[in-house]
């Protein structure tokens, strides 16, 4: 799917060269083209670099058009070192482990939401005017255009600053018959991919943690993507983490981020904090069973990676209990509909910029929020932090409260 979508901005990219600039230009294009996929290996990484290089493109044509060689250079210059600048760096000097000063990395950050935005803008004019033009004839100024789509652009990134630091509180319902005697309802509070690193706002953890704290939790679950830098030596944060109290507990599993930073670490500064990791284990803790299991993309053994034999491994005994499933990736097979009654999942940030939610559910097949398995629910949060530029867009972060009530 990605791949075709790429094939095709590369080919609407290649038409409108060869209508601003002539064939040559496309020739060079097509050749860079073939020189990437042979020079790397078609993994998402990869593709998504790719594929951001092609929306540049996109833009330096229009802004070619609109305003000129001069500020089509100028931004080709600034996509190829924002794109490849660390690497540049580390082949041309030999510098490595270099850290990248802050106010490079706001600029990286800011760049690609840029490109992404600018992109959707241009591309949505151009079907707009395309049967105006084609039944019309009508004609339309390349640079009035520029101005309208850089305008909105930068609108739509202020606003989705705005929009990433501001937590909502959902609130969701969960109908069951598993409860114990003499329970109505247990309220369950879903924290996940905080992303605490060097780039993270401290305000913005700590009005989660006490939003948290406010609803007055039963059970507190972290879904993966907690830490995203060495948390060893960290008081500020595992103070905040440790400040929430939950009767039944504090649970958490792993994501891919803590992997990314380092496995033994992250375990040490969530258990530190009062969580309890779940790796491919589950624990009876009362009122229900909640069984939990690491990222399904980074784990080497198999059976560790296996949530049949997990879910499976609940006594028949203890199945009248309700079951409530954590997973990092929002992963739903086939073969274990009926072996849990919720589960809990983040790591897509709800795409985190329309209208990439699309294309995140398309890859998992299932819708953000909540829906129905069979008998059960899974439930994608937005989560709370970001990955890369610090926006949102249309994928407000959250805090999840759910309330298991007795049906």
């Amino acid at each position: 799917m990605i791949l075709l979508c790429i094939f095709g901005m590369v080919s609407y990219v290649g038409y409108k060269m060869w209508k601003g600039f002539g064939a040559k230009l496309v020739i060079i294009w097509l050749a860079l083209f073939v020189i990437f996929l042979v020079n790397f290996p078609l993994r998402l990484f990869s593709l998504m670099t790719f594929g951001i290089l092609v929306m540049a493109a996109y833009v330096c044509c229009k802004t070619w058009k609109g305003s000129g060689a001069k500020l089509a250079v100028i931004w080709t210059v600034i996509s190829v070192v924002t794109v490849f600048g660390r690497l540049i760096i580390v082949r041309t000097f030999g510098i490595t482990g270099a850290p990248v000063p802050p106010v490079l990395s706001v600029f990286a950050y800011l760049y690609f939401p840029f490109v992404g935005f600018s992109f959707t803008l241009f591309l949505l004019a151009d079907l707009i005017k395309f049967p105006l033009w084609l039944f019309l004839k009508m004609k339309f100024n390349a640079k009035r255009e520029l101005l309208i789509v850089f305008g909105l652009t930068i609108a739509m990134l202020c606003y989705g600053y705005y929009e990433a630091g501001n937590i909502r509180t959902v609130e969701i319902s969960i109908p069951t018959s598993k409860l114990p005697a003499g329970v109505d309802a247990i309220r369950i509070v879903q924290i996940t991919d905080l992303h605490i690193g060097k780039n993270s706002n401290p305000n913005h953890i700590y009005r989660a943690m006490e939003i948290t704290k406010a609803v007055n939790p039963d059970l507190v679950v972290m879904t993966g993507d907690i830490v995203d830098m060495d948390m060893r030596g960290d008081e500020y944060y595992f103070k905040i983490l440790g400040d929430v109290e939950a009767p039944l507990g504090k649970f958490a599993v792993i994501g891919n981020h803590e992997y990314y930073v380092g496995l033994t670490q992250s375990i040490e500064f969530m258990e530190r904090a009062g969580y309890t990791v779940l790796r491919s284990d589950w624990r009876d803790i009362g009122q229900m069973i909640i069984a939990g299991a690491d990222d399904p993309g980074h784990v080497t053994d198999v059976e560790q990676n296996d949530s049949l034999k997990l879910l499976s491994s609940i006594p028949e005994d203890l199945r009248d209990k309700f079951i409530l499933f954590l997973r990092h990736q929002p992963n739903a097979r086939e073969n274990i509909r009926g072996l849990f009654d919720l589960k809990l999942s983040g790591h897509t940030h709800g795409g985190q910029v329309w209208p990439i939610k699309y294309v995140v559910r398309s890859i998992y097949g299932i819708e953000q929020g909540l829906s129905v398995f069979g008998d059960s629910f899974l439930y994608i949060s937005n989560g709370v932090g970001v990955w890369g530029p610090p926006i949102r867009f249309l994928t407000p972060p959250e805090v999840t409260v759910f309330n298991v009530m007795r049906r």
